[in-house]
């Protein structure tokens, strides 16, 4: 059962059943590993989000603590191969001249909030987006790192869901990019904003796919790049 059947109606279930399928876009020739947004201010604590609000008021907690060991093991599969890996940050330093570079906003450069949760780490190599809307393809030089490196597909992972997932996932689509999610390697607060944005983005735009299925997706890539 997918995530999101709990949450559609007996009348979604029928217009599922009876509207074709949307073609699946595929990985694409040469893909990209992309992860969005993970941040200490998304995360939080690995306990209930409602006992850590006072804390962290963007948390996910346990969704996303349960997501990121997966998302390591795709990291570290993409780099065994190869695979270009793309971070994104959601960041504002103080030289921009925004009120949410102020050292109490959750995005701000002067705040703890806006680091990698522990765990989790750029490498030599990897590749730093930082921008300052929902979307990691609105106003950033993501595009032309694109294709600067000839990638044509992303696989697309980490904060939130329903937030900059989607809005990249719509933004690369839009752009003519083949946009892969992987199911386990995003999260979000609300567990139906996420179920639905899953469902959505399926059904409308790009690809979800399991975190197996992604391993395989790189391997594919260390076997095309080997021959």
């Amino acid at each position: 059962m997918a995530v999101w059947d709990q949450f559609l109606t007996e009348d979604d279930k029928k217009v599922c059943a009876k509207r074709k399928p949307r073609d699946k876009n595929g990985p694409g020739d040469k893909v990209a590993l992309v992860i969005i947004d993970m941040q200490v201010t998304a995360c939080g604590y690995d306990k209930p989000i409602w006992e850590q609000l006072d804390v962290y008021s963007g948390a996910c907690g346990p969704h996303a603590w349960k997501s990121i060991p997966i998302q390591n093991q795709m990291i570290a599969a993409a780099r065994a191969v190869g695979m270009p890996i793309i971070w994104t940050k959601h960041i504002f330093h103080p030289h921009m001249g925004f009120p949410q570079s102020a050292p109490d906003n959750n995005f701000s450069s002067l705040s703890h909030k806006s680091d990698l949760p522990e765990g989790m780490t750029i490498e030599e190599g990897d590749i730093l987006v930082e921008k300052q809307t929902a979307s990691g393809f609105a106003y950033t030089n993501l595009p032309i790192i694109l294709k600067h490196h000839g990638i044509d597909g992303i696989l697309l992972m980490g904060n939130s869901t329903s937030g900059c997932v989607r809005a990249t996932a719509v933004d690369g689509r839009a752009a003519g990019y083949k946009v892969t999610v992987i199911e386990e390697c995003v999260f979000d607060r609300i567990e139906a904003s996420h179920a639905l944005a899953l469902f959505d983005m399926q059904f409308k735009y790009c690809d979800v796919i399991s975190a197996a299925d992604a391993l395989e997706v790189i391997g594919g890539a260390a076997a095309e790049k080997a021959a």
